[in-house]
């Protein structure tokens, strides 16, 4: 079904307040972040902020549940046959050509995004939802290799390149939270991840 008018337009106001919350997180931080700056830059009324997002968190939350399903989306595109981590380097390299992330390395940035700055730390309320949702994503990634593969339902493949995929993301949002709280230099998300993804290609990967 086509949608209406009205709903075209609450998706994009919808969008344009979560897109207008993520560059203000990027700029000055989650907390220093206030909802009335978030209506005045997203261009909406205090009141259709609150329509559309009960809290902050809310609005985090939907981003980074839309990043996900968008990097899920991608990398169970993994052609038969193909190398875990060259799957990784062509769907980050379409997530930042899409305006998804940035991918500065430590030295580039003043603030933490919230998504980086609440894993392991922080609100739980952040953590355990994306946490939640990435034990999900990796079901949805098993069964998309698994029929990619071609494999049997018991074959152990799959999972574990789903989990490796998962662990990935944890490394390099792990590294570069400590890089930059201990004040100096490392790599980008992107270049972290892709190491940690060919360490596992290049090692237990060719035995799974």
């Amino acid at each position: 079904m086509t949608p209406s008018r009205n709903e075209l337009r609450k998706a994009e106001t919808h969008r344009k307040i979560a897109a207008a919350a993520n560059a203000l997180f990027l700029e000055k931080g989650y907390a220093a972040t206030s909802m009335d700056e978030i209506a005045t830059s997203a261009d909406v009324a205090i009141r259709t902020l609150y329509l559309h997002f009960e809290s902050k968190a809310a609005i985090l939350l939907d981003f980074f549940d839309t990043w996900l399903n968008e990097f899920i989306r991608l990398m169970g595109e993994r052609p038969a046959g193909e190398r875990l981590d060259d799957t990784l380097a062509r769907t980050l390299e379409t997530m930042t050509s899409n305006g998804w992330d940035d991918n500065k390395k430590v030295d580039e940035v003043s603030v933490l995004h919230p998504v980086l700055e609440f894993i392991g730390g922080g609100s739980p309320e952040i953590a355990g939802h994306i946490m939640q949702r990435w034990v999900a994503a990796q079901d949805v990634l098993t069964d998309r290799f698994r029929a990619t593969a071609g494999v049997d339902a018991d074959d152990p493949g799959p999972r574990i390149d789903a989990v490796a995929v998962f662990a990935t993301w944890m490394v390099s949002v792990l590294e570069f939270r400590t890089h930059f709280a201990n004040g100096g230099t490392g790599p980008s998300t992107h270049d972290a991840g892709s190491v940690a993804i060919r360490a596992y290609v290049e090692g237990i990967g060719r035995h799974a």
